[in-house]
């Protein structure tokens, strides 16, 4: 231990840390203790002084975050506490008040960060402004602080905070604590206080926050979120609204200034000369700001920093955390030597410039919690400093939805900026409420962010014998019930059980597995019904039901296999059957084996065991499973309120009677194994499945070691290409190239891929040959029979079924003066063509028509149209050519390809977000290229808004295939056929219908 000593100021070291004490006499008051230092402040009144014309005092946002703590401790010191204050309305000095005027005798305060912490420190050595706004005398010392700097290097280090009254640490340095030193602190300390609470990430907090329990524990922060995307917990006790803080002057007001650009190289350069043009406005006007540009990433800001590198006079620097001499910097920055900084994310917490008022923000944030953050340090009032002043890419396509009605034409920030503050608080209010639902003694359980699997068991009660609060009795010598939670209206319960469980290699009664279970109840009082889910396997669902809910009868049997009920193209994995036989009482069926399980079924040789499949249900991708022993269950985990959504879906198909199970089986989907392909046309092919689920746009194919994006190439099957042997060719294709690929059935039950081209593919960070690729995860054919190949799988349906076209439902055009040979109007905009025609035809009836023709299309033309600000209307249009010379008549071959395209387009419907980004991204690449846009009506202006509009419309597709080479008079069967396969594919995987344009 060492000392050192400055006028009225003494620091003593403990290895790293330091306390640090101010006299207020130039005397030596060395021995007065921390206890004599707490004395004086019980002695001595706090005076609790409100700012006016012409007093100096708190701010109302600090007598307020006062009042409701010290209000909180009285009332109820047992639960967290949460004050939220904007950035910039004095938190600081609010933390200071509450210690002094609260007379707490040793507080904790955890900060984010190191800087943070240095000027927390300053601030309580000295007790900031108390003394200059009159709110304490000088007969009230100054606390003894203890600046924490590292981990715990020795546990007899705790033993030196019994010196401070105040004990400053970051949260990454308590990080290092083991539980027992974070208990000494917690004996030592009678107030626990959290600055910035959404920055403590929350394993740090959470085991903090358990040892200092029973003390009263505070929370400051500007918004309800952690970084890590958690909750902040505990009540909010006080809320100051930004709305209210401008209105009360303490932040000034901000000027949005946005440009447009939506080819992203050009984007910096724009928002730089913005932003400059602002900044020497501002200085011809007298104001000394500073400009302060921001960035995502090191290697951005050298970027960036090229773009401001030339305005000399302003002294433009750059700082990141890899920049040399970072200090000196940062104080040449104070004293404003620079009137430009390009940084990332450099300058925030406890890094306070008010002359900081132009922001250039290059990249934005992805959070609003650090956008409300951030924006703070612009808005701070300060005399003879003008209003803050943003510039920012509307155009930019990073935006989230949270953060898009900020980044809009003509959007005010002020009131923007109010609203979303103001709507994160409440959303936690709601939160709130929500917990308020459920028996406060298991509010810990709705914090700990349930997500259960999602699964069943189904049981009728009659209403008088449900008693959700005898679940209770559940608990035994070998079942610890550790938390729980009933909702006010008695239907839902939620606990956690601690299990004792025995090991199987040892009989001794002191050795035991531990295992921690969630049971839920749903009692549906409309149906009788009571939905139990549990995690555990122990088989005590039984037990506590009756406990719950006596003599209620658990659903089994024949019935639970109707939750298969309405699952369009349903495609089994699995099917376990009961035999009767003595030898062979169970038996599993999976993969293409399920389909030698219906005619065991049909000739009543076996009962149904269990089944679990995939299909379409309204629309959507599902996957539903389902034993003769009552569970039902989904390959997915969500939240309870989705759990009872669904469990209230699977209750309504158990008692509909309507359902038959048997048809179910023979309906389903099969699978086969092929040595051969079928001689059955082939309509179209697609990118695996495991692409269709990813980001496409960051998918790169290399080809001769160029990159190129896989969103302009696409699959497609040769022409005429029927199989029926072991071999299938198709082609890679953009607009301007052809790769020739074969898929070869080989005798071993595999399959291989080979190509003409050497061509990569790098998903992510891996990269490998195009092969390869496909080997592992074959493209998926599209047959006309509406079956479909995968590798050496073909799924179909076991019955032939014909699902010829409504003749009556093909509507007719004029198509005199069109050559019906000529598909594509290209950029030049061919008005002989069909797509041409299509687009001159239809745009009245849309706000935008989209040209989307090409590689990669998603279909030929995607037609708009907003209906009120409630509904979009998203329609495709495929069209299609024929031979040179060919008349309207009734060829297959004039129906194959176009209904395929249709097929294939189906991977768009409900994907709004993905359907606007790519046409979005296309439009872009178009205009790159120079070329004439894709937009025949609208705008991307537009589009962007659409896409924004999206995510709260309510969305309605339609499918076209526009064909005038088929004539309505003359066609037959064999393309009706083709056409009706096509749409019903179409109407089972997404819901949607499919019209037919065509000539007389």
């Amino acid at each position: 231990m060492s000392m050192s000593e400055e006028p009225s100021r003494e620091i003593v070291t403990f290895g790293k840390n330091e306390l640090i004490w101010q006299s207020l006499l130039q005397d030596n008051t060395s021995m007065l203790t921390a206890d004599d230092v707490h004395e004086s402040w019980l002695r001595n009144n706090f005076n609790f002084v409100e700012e006016s014309d012409n007093i100096a005092g708190l701010r109302s946002p600090q007598i307020g975050g006062i009042y409701a703590a010290l209000a909180h401790i009285r009332s109820d010191e047992r639960s967290t506490a949460t004050v939220v204050m904007p950035t910039g309305t004095g938190k600081t000095e609010t933390i200071l008040s509450m210690v002094v005027a609260g007379k707490f005798k040793r507080t904790l305060v955890i900060v984010p960060s190191d800087a943070l912490r240095k000027q927390t420190v300053e601030k309580f050595v000295s007790l900031g402004l108390l003394r200059e706004l009159g709110l304490v005398t000088y007969l009230v010392l100054n606390p003894k602080v203890m600046a924490v700097k590292q981990g715990m290097v020795d546990s007899k280090e705790i033993d030196s905070f019994k010196d401070a009254n105040v004990i400053i640490a970051t949260a990454s340095s308590l990080a290092n604590y083991s539980n027992d030193d974070i208990k000494s602190l917690s004996n030592l300390c009678s107030h626990l206080i959290v600055d910035e609470a959404h920055h403590v990430v929350a394993s740090t907090w959470n085991r903090v926050k358990e040892i200092f329990k029973g003390k009263p524990i505070f929370q400051f922060t500007a918004t309800p979120f952690r970084s890590d995307k958690n909750r902040v917990d505990g009540k909010i006790i006080f809320n100051y609204p930004i709305k209210q803080a401008q209105k009360d002057g303490y932040f000034k007001p901000i000027e949005f200034h946005p440009i447009k650009e939506f080819v992203d190289d050009f984007s910096d350069k724009k928002i730089a000369k913005k932003a400059v043009s602002l900044l020497r406005k501002d200085r011809e006007n007298g104001l000394n700001h500073i400009l302060m540009a921001r960035v995502s990433t090191i290697e951005r800001s050298k970027k960036v920093f090229q773009h401001y590198e030339k305005y000399t006079d302003l002294n433009p620097i750059v700082i990141n955390s890899k920049t040399k001499n970072k200090k000196e910097i940062l104080d040449d920055i104070k004293n404003l030597k620079h009137s430009i900084i390009v940084c990332v994310d450099m300058l925030g917490e406890g890094f306070d410039l008010p002359q900081l008022k132009v922001c250039a923000l290059h990249d934005i944030h992805k959070s609003i919690n650090i956008m409300l953050q951030f924006t703070g340090r612009f808005t701070r009032k300060f005399t003879g400093l003008g209003n803050a002043k943003f510039v920012a890419n509307i155009a930019d396509a990073k935006v989230n939805n949270t953060l898009e009605e900020l980044y809009s034409e003509d959007s005010d920030w002020n009131d923007i900026i109010q609203k979303i503050g103001t709507k994160k608080v409440s959303s936690e209010k709601e939160y709130q409420e929500f917990r308020q639902n459920f028996d406060s003694k298991g509010s810990n359980l709705l914090e700990q962010g349930i997500s259960p699997k999602i699964s069943t068991q189904v049981f009728r009660v009659t209403n008088s014998k449900w008693k959700p609060d005898q679940f209770i009795k559940f608990q035994d010598k070998n079942h610890e019930i550790t938390d729980s939670t009933i909702s006010k209206n008695k239907d839902t319960l939620i606990f956690s059980v601690k299990t004792m469980l025995s090991v199987p290699w040892s009989n001794s009664q002191q050795i035991n597995d531990v295992s921690w279970d969630l049971y839920i109840i749903f009692y549906d009082k409309k149906t009788n019904l009571v939905y139990v889910h549990s995690s555990s396997t122990d088989g005590n669902v039984k037990r506590l039901v009756e406990l719950v809910a006596k003599d209620a009868v658990k659903l089994t049997g024949e019935n639970m296999f109707r939750v298969l009920g309405r699952v369009k193209r349903l495609r089994f994995q699995n099917i376990g059957l009961n035999k009767d036989k003595s030898d062979l009482r169970f038996i599993m069926y999976t993969g293409t084996n399920t389909k030698e399980a219906i005619p065991e079924l049909e000739a009543q040789r076996a009962r149904k065991s269990n089944i679990f499949g995939k299909g379409y249900e309204e629309g959507k991708m599902v996957t539903i499973g389902c034993s003769h022993k009552g569970k039902v269950w989904a390959m997915d985990s969500d939240s309870i309120d989705v759990w009872i959504k669904w469990c209230k879906k699977i209750g309504s198909k158990i008692l509909d009677e309507t359902i038959n199970t048997n048809e179910i089986m023979k309906t389903a989907m099969q699978s086969e194994e092929l040595k051969t392909y079928p001689k059955i046309q082939a309509i179209n092919i697609d990118w695996p499945e495991d692409i269709l689920r990813k980001n496409e746009s960051r998918i790169d194919l290399l080809i001769n070691d160029n990159h190129q994006s896989i969103i302009n190439y696409q699959l497609e099957i040769k022409k005429d290409n029927i199989l029926g042997n072991n071999e299938f060719d198709f082609i890679l294709k953009s607009d301007h190239e052809i790769y020739n690929f074969k898929m070869s059935l080989n005798n071993e039950g595999g399959f291989i891929v080979s190509g003409s081209e050497k061509i990569k593919i790098r998903i992510g960070t891996k990269t490998q040959s195009l092969e390869s690729y496909f080997s592992d995860n074959p493209p998926i054919i599209f047959l006309s029979d509406t079956s479909i190949i995968e590798g050496t799988l073909r799924h179909y349906c076991e019955e032939t079924f014909a699902f010829p076209y409504d003749i009556e439902k093909i509507e007719v055009w004029d198509w005199k003066g069109i050559d019906i040979s000529v598909e594509s109007q290209r950029d030049i905009k061919i008005s002989n063509s069909i797509q041409y025609k299509t687009i001159q035809t239809i745009k009245d009836q849309y706000d935008i028509v989209f040209d989307d023709d090409g590689s990669g299309e998603v279909a030929d033309i995607v037609a708009i149209k907003n209906t009120q600000d409630e509904q979009l209307i998203i329609d495709f249009y495929h069209c299609k050519y024929c031979s040179k010379g060919s008349l309207p008549g009734a060829r297959v071959d004039d129906v194959y390809q176009v209904s395929g395209q249709a097929v294939k387009s189906v991977k768009w419907v409900n994907c709004e977000e993905k359907l606007f980004e790519r046409l979005i991204s296309r439009e872009k690449n178009r205009l790159q290229q120079q070329k004439s846009s894709r937009i025949d009506k609208g705008t991307l202006d537009l589009l962007v808004k659409y896409k924004k509009m999206s995510k709260y419309c309510i969305s309605k597709y339609s499918m076209y295939i526009v064909q005038p080479a088929i004539s309505k008079i003359k066609t037959n069967n064999d393309v009706l056929s083709i056409i009706g396969s096509a749409e019903n594919y179409i109407k089972e995987t997404t819901g949607i219908n499919l019209s037919v344009i065509s000539s007389k």
